[in-house]
């Protein structure tokens, strides 16, 4: 069985607790910009998704890639609304989800790593199954 998938999965995972973990950290230099925004609401995004791929290291292979590569594809989505200059506004925290400034190239960033690892984890899976089947 190939668990390089399952690699993926906890690594994003481990990741995205680091960035809920650092979004508790205060700003120590005063009027300097932030780079993470720490609203809360951003903080229970990261978690959630860090527990999402906890979660799905449990499924199988086809239901772990799938979900990486929906969760780039969303990233990217998300990153393009903030380009856009889109403010989605479900209370004053959630501004804060979808804004133009650096996070969004770093968002569209993993968008396109997610995506492209997706895939990459499918190819091989396709290519091991096609190995099983001409022995």
């Amino acid at each position: 069985m190939n668990n390089d998938s399952v690699k993926v999965a906890w690594l994003f995972s481990a990741m995205f607790m680091w960035i809920t973990f650092l979004g508790f950290i205060p700003n120590f230099f005063p009027g300097e910009p932030i780079f993470l925004e720490s609203y809360i609401a951003v903080k229970i995004i990261h978690l959630v998704t860090s527990i999402c791929f906890i979660v799905v290291t449990r499924s199988n292979e086809a239901t772990r890639i799938q979900f990486i590569q929906m969760f780039g594809f969303i990233y990217m989505l998300i990153s393009v609304i903030g380009f856009m200059g889109a403010d989605i506004k479900i209370g004053e925290q959630w501004d804060a989800v979808i804004r133009l400034n650096l996070v969004n190239y770093l968002q569209f960033s993993l968008g396109i790593a997610l995506s492209a690892i997706g895939m990459i984890l499918m190819n091989r899976q396709k290519l091991a199954r096609s190995a099983l089947v001409a022995v």
